[in-house]
């Protein structure tokens, strides 16, 4: 078997509130190899997103060890664990978080770029018009997020998280702020193209019907990670 691309092993998260030490994760242990598809429910504060944050390097675990594409996160500095989120971690989010200035071309052309600062503007623009391709945008490329509808920009976010092809897709609540048709869409999107691409994703939602569609189920609960065993149709 292949080495897996996310390893966490006795993750530990500490963060202190006034006087109060907070212990939000505890004991998190799992590994995901390439492809899978894998969400996690739970209620809110129950470490989800804590989580999630770790995972892309932008909190430190305060014990316990966390790998990512073969390269552990601990021994890692501020310079390069922003170089491992840009090569080896899309982050799809719930708000879209697009540029305004920028159209839908150069909001996923600005992830190339970041990612790889040899890559030519023409192989950039030719990149992300090809990602903007894969999520049914080829006529939108030109319009600024605000000519886009909600599902538009949650598809230009997609088409931004993967044109890099990273290892990892973290999705934070991706059909949070779309109607239930729109989301559905959006998520049989994700999970299309994550598969075609071989990428993994680790879903976060709170939404049970579209946990059920991944190929694990994990659920957060006071900041424990349990797996679920799947339900036979």
């Amino acid at each position: 078997m292949n080495p897996p691309v996310v390893s966490v092993r006795g993750v530990d998260l500490h963060l202190t509130s006034g006087e109060r030490s907070l212990h939000i994760l505890r004991n998190i242990t799992f590994e995901l190899q390439a492809g899978e598809v894998v969400s996690v429910v739970g209620p809110s504060g129950s470490g989800k997103t804590s989580l999630l944050m770790l995972l892309a390097g932008l909190e430190t675990a305060t014990g316990g060890d966390l790998a990512i594409a073969g390269k552990g996160l601990g021994a890692l500095g501020e310079d390069q664990l922003a170089d491992m989120r840009r090569r080896s971690v899309g982050i799809l989010f719930q708000n879209f978080h697009l540029l305004p200035s920028m159209t839908a071309l150069e909001n996923v052309s600005l992830a190339l770029e970041i990612a790889d600062d040899l890559m030519t503007f023409s192989e950039m623009r030719r990149r992300a018009r090809e990602a903007l391709a894969e999520v049914g945008l080829s006529d939108r490329v030109d319009h600024l997020p605000s000519a886009l509808s909600g599902g538009e920009q949650q598809r230009v976010g997609l088409a931004r998280a993967l044109v890099t092809r990273p290892a990892l897709l973290l999705a934070d609540e991706p059909t949070g702020n779309l109607d239930q048709e729109t989301g559905e869409v959006a998520v049989e999107l994700l999970f299309s193209l994550a598969r075609t691409h071989g990428t993994t994703v680790l879903l976060i939602t709170h939404d049970p019907n579209l946990a059920r569609r991944a190929d694990r189920h994990f659920a957060m609960r006071q900041g424990e990670l349990h797996e679920l065993q799947a339900v036979s149709s």
